[in-house]
């Protein structure tokens, strides 16, 4: 007897063209949302990369404020002037190493801070130093070649003072020798201890510097968020440094469009905003900094990153502070 052969019906061709419909449609949703996962993701690791950044970068600079070397004295000399008055990226005594600047900021260095953010400048010696061996009033004999060449600001520090200078020139057969004189930004040929409020240029008394005296690069930064050097329309983190006596704003991270921070009293061990911190010398008894970087919104168009992921937040102590 002969089979009859039949293919599928209409209605099973239907149904199974509705089930196979229904599986790939499974796979699509699992596909995409796998794919949504990845950039959420991606999205993050860049996120926590950029917060690795700035706080590996941010926190060496607050890490070191106020750091003079030699036992880290309070009492801190400073003969650098610009028409008559220290510089504000020299200005030691107003701060006493670290100083934050409260909403608007204005200008650094020739480049405007974003509308409400806050920025930070710290000053401290870094890098490596030199022991000195004699001083005749303008030359510093040192033990070995010096680590900080003709031009750059310098800090010399025995226990009792740090003295703060531009270096005239460096000399001598080993580079050993460095000298001050009233040029450049110079302003006063000795390198003794004048009260904050009794300073000016051409008062400072003589002084010595003992055996046990070191010399170092003075280190001076700001940072501040402004529109990026590459796209107007995104902001970014800089860092405004010390380069032979004068400053240089480097763009460090693309797409941070606010800064803040909030200052702890060592005396009261609470936080203060800079705008709070008013009173005598209040600057010096801060001993940690509390940031918070916020994340630019075009950076992060496209993405799904969590709202508590675009803020970035770190705490840094002042080491020459506590103890």
């Amino acid at each position: 007897m002969n089979k009859q052969l039949t293919g599928f019906t209409l209605v099973e061709l239907m149904v199974a063209m509705v089930l196979g419909l229904l599986v790939l449609g499974g796979a699509l949703t699992v596909f995409l949302a796998n794919q949504t996962t990845g950039r959420a993701n991606q999205a993050l690791a860049e996120i926590q990369n950029t917060a690795r950044m700035a706080h590996l970068l941010m926190a060496h600079d607050i890490r070191n404020a106020g750091f003079t070397g030699c036992g880290n004295s309070p009492r801190v000399a400073n003969v650098v002037a610009v028409a008559g008055a220290n510089p504000i990226w020299a200005n030691w005594r107003d701060g006493q190493g670290i100083r934050g600047l409260p909403a608007p900021v204005g200008a650094i260095n020739g480049r405007a801070a974003n509308d409400g953010s806050e920025a930070l400048r710290v000053l401290y010696g870094g890098g490596r130093s030199n022991t000195i061996r004699l001083y005749d009033g303008q030359t510093l004999t040192l033990n070995t070649p010096s680590v900080v060449g003709a031009g750059e600001l310098a800090i010399a520090c025995d226990e009792n003072l740090a003295s703060i200078f531009q270096v005239s020139q460096v000399g001598g057969v080993a580079q050993d020798e460095v000298q001050h004189r009233v040029d450049g930004l110079n302003c006063d040929a000795n390198l003794g201890f004048v009260a904050p409020e009794d300073w000016a240029c051409g008062v400072h008394p003589a002084r010595n510097f003992n055996n046990g005296a070191m010399l170092m690069r003075l280190e001076s930064v700001a940072w501040f968020v402004a529109p990026s050097l590459d796209d107007a329309n995104v902001s970014s983190l800089f860092r405004a440094s010390l380069i032979n006596g004068g400053q240089l704003n480097e763009e460090v991270l693309f797409g941070v469009n606010n800064l803040q921070f909030a200052y702890l009293n060592g005396d009261t061990m609470a936080f203060q905003t800079a705008a709070a911190v008013t009173a005598a010398n209040a600057w010096g008894r801060v001993i940690a900094v509390n940031v918070t970087l916020t994340l630019d919104p075009a950076i992060l168009q496209g993405t799904e990153v969590p709202a508590n992921a675009r803020t970035i937040r770190f705490l840094v102590s002042l080491r020459n502070r506590l103890g």
